[in-house]
């Protein structure tokens, strides 16, 4: 058996020494450090088996005096193959947390791209999904793009601009605050650019928020186009019947909360008047996803025609929004980015949507490090 001293900066290091000198089948004696470094003192060519075997035989063979005194003066070979043992068990915990902590200080591929998704704001079943699908080793960056075509992919959308070229019977609904009004004033005003203010309508059945018809009417009267006041169904049906030479009828409906009995009872008089009207609910990127779910869930998703996402431009987490339209199964119309009209209303388009969440998941993790900052500032000066 032949025994040998090996010394390095750490464990690592040393264990490739023995490896590279002494083969994978070098057994580890000690383990400890010496002045900052570490010792390993290995073993080649050791037979545990011979070991054992000699020790069972010595065992079972009486000793004569003097072999008794020499073994009372040296440890036995069972006590050696326990000490050996005791080294090994030791050895063996501390490549174990060695290799944790490396693991956890350089994260593996599915782990990194795991956090940057939950970053986003998206849903850790989706995240999860889409890691899955992942090779765990390679180029993170590669992977990184791997990952946004495969969440891009989940995304629908309405192609083109084909809402304002086609025409139809559009109604948006939501909840409080969404933007509706705002969001049909831009689209009215694009169709009007597009083919004139003599084929386009709008209709409101909001008899509830104060000053919702008066805001109606006023873009109504800039775009000199007919507005009608419709707050049951009756009244929806003859607004329908005079309107029904136009190509386009946008239909506001009064926003509500979510839990609100009234907000389904203004969609089930959308679907009773016996016109074809793809209804549209508004989402607000600045809201929570479980209050979005929550808003799609009122209405059914297999009832919506699709959604309009307001608001992008005040978001601060654009994953909810995301991750919600993916588990719903929504095709996306049109993006809301600001309060101009109509400027400020895009097309649907999934290389935007993702960009714009990466962008605000950059601007988000950039603030949090600058109030960490300010945070470790304040203290230094308060401890001074």
């Amino acid at each position: 058996m032949k025994i040998k001293r090996f010394l390095s900066k750490d464990s690592r290091s040393a264990m490739a020494q023995v490896r590279a000198e002494m083969g994978p089948d070098a057994v580890i004696l000690s383990n400890k450090k010496i002045d900052g470094q570490i010792e390993l003192v290995a073993a080649m060519d050791f037979d545990e088996h011979a070991l054992r075997e000699k020790a069972a035989a010595e065992a079972a063979v009486p000793l004569s005096v003097d072999e008794s005194r020499k073994s009372d003066e040296s440890p036995t070979l069972n006590e050696l193959q326990r000490e050996l043992g005791k080294l090994r068990s030791m050895l063996e915990g501390e490549l174990s947390q060695l290799a944790w902590r490396e693991m956890a200080g350089q994260p593996s591929v599915k782990a990194a791209l795991y956090n940057r998704l939950i970053k986003l704001g998206l849903s850790r079943s989706l995240c999860g999904a889409i890691v899955d699908k992942l090779p765990a080793k390679g180029d993170l960056e590669q992977i990184w793009k791997k990952a946004l075509a495969i969440l891009a992919r989940q995304v629908s959308v309405i192609s083109g601009d084909s809402l304002l070229n086609e025409g139809g019977i559009l109604a948006l609904v939501g909840s409080t605050g969404v933007g509706k009004t705002t969001t049909i004033a831009k689209l009215a005003a694009r169709f009007v650019l597009r083919h004139g203010n003599k084929q386009v309508a709008l209709i409101t059945t909001d008899r509830y928020r104060i000053g919702g018809q008066e805001q109606l009417q006023t873009f109504a009267n800039y775009l000199s186009i007919p507005m009608i006041v419709a707050t049951d169904t009756a009244q929806l049906k003859a607004a329908l019947d005079e309107l029904s030479s136009r190509k386009l009828v946008l239909i506001d409906t009064a926003g509500m909360s979510q839990r609100d009995v009234r907000l389904y009872e203004q969609f089930r008089t959308l679907n009773s008047v016996g016109y074809d009207i793809d209804t549209y609910v508004v989402l607000s990127a600045t809201a929570q996803n479980g209050a979005i779910n929550e808003v799609i869930k009122v209405f059914g998703k297999d009832a919506l025609a699709g959604a309009m996402i307001s608001k992008i431009d005040e978001s601060v987490e654009l994953g909810g929004v995301l991750d919600a339209v993916i588990k719903n199964r929504l095709k996306l119309g049109y993006f809301s980015i600001g309060q101009r009209v109509p400027e400020d209303l895009l097309p649907a388009r999934v290389e935007y949507l993702i960009a714009k969440a990466l962008e605000v998941s950059e601007i988000k993790a950039s603030i949090g490090e600058k109030n960490s900052h300010n945070r470790l500032s304040e203290n230094h000066s308060l401890a001074v």
